[in-house]
């Protein structure tokens, strides 16, 4: 029977350039052929052998990411008549886009004429609106939208030490949305597992996370992962330009650098 290999995913094509270029003499190929339900992503060849299994996956806030791209999917200026513009809206994750851009243009012509209108203002509140900017534009009319991001996400104390990424990585792997990630690793049967762990910019992990993965020259953590049962290996990396990658082996933490990422 023949079988067809899937194609791999952009973060995957960037991973594999990843592991290869940090782990001299290996080659990652492509293991999920869709022959079988829960497959991991990558086989790790040395040799000819395959030594270890990897899979591939993203720390994200999924809510704010949805936002996001509902809000600006379109890649269109949004411009409404009668608005000075340079509107700038920090939206609360899930928020219904489409009534939003049905009645928050007249609310902000409200603003515009008078800023002290309490009741327009509460009226944004309730479409999701958490809160409003306006500056100068070469745009007239114009509204951006951003989604908001609290505190933790956005700012805290720069550490001298990594130790902030092993605590937020040990939360995170044991929420119930990672079992299938190392239920697929641990089945492989092989002596290595691996799991590469990529941050987006809009990620699930705090800043004290990551900050480091954004950093050139970050600090090594102190303390291993705890990693659950099965799993071997760790990569974690954000998905910035900027930044080093961090990799757990029994061997301790080590940093490699990033490849340019060319998978789209």
């Amino acid at each position: 029977m023949m079988r067809f290999m899937a194609e791999l995913r952009p973060e995957e094509v960037w991973a594999k350039a990843c592991i290869e270029a940090a782990l001299g003499g290996v080659t990652a190929q492509p293991h999920d052929d869709g022959s079988k339900n829960a497959m991991h992503d990558l086989n790790l060849i040395r040799g000819g052998v395959v030594f270890g299994a990897c899979e591939v996956t993203a720390a994200a806030d999924q809510k704010a990411i949805e936002t996001w791209n509902v809000a600006n999917g379109d890649q269109e200026r949004w411009i409404e008549d009668g608005l000075a513009g340079g509107c700038l809206l920090t939206l609360r994750p899930g928020c219904s886009i489409k009534t939003l851009r049905k009645e928050a243009p007249g609310l902000l012509r409200r603003l515009e004429n008078d800023p002290h209108d309490t009741d327009a203002t509460e009226r944004l509140r309730r479409l999701g609106v958490m809160g409003t900017h306006q500056s100068g534009t070469s745009f007239p009319g114009s509204i951006y939208l951003t989604v908001e991001r609290g505190r933790e996400f956005t700012g805290g104390i720069v550490a001298d030490t990594g130790d902030g990424l092993v605590e937020w990585f040990d939360s995170w792997v044991r929420e119930p949305g990672q079992a299938h990630n190392i239920d697929k690793l641990t089945k492989s049967g092989l002596p290595e597992t691996h799991l590469f762990v990529i941050l987006p910019g809009f990620s699930s992990g705090p800043f004290t996370a990551t900050d480091l993965l954004m950093r050139n020259n970050p600090p090594l953590p102190t303390v291993p992962p705890d990693l659950p049962g099965g799993l071997t290996h760790l990569w974690l990396m954000s998905a910035w330009n900027t930044g080093a990658i961090y990799h757990w082996s029994p061997g301790g933490w080590a940093l490699f650098d990033k490849m340019t990422n060319t998978g789209g």
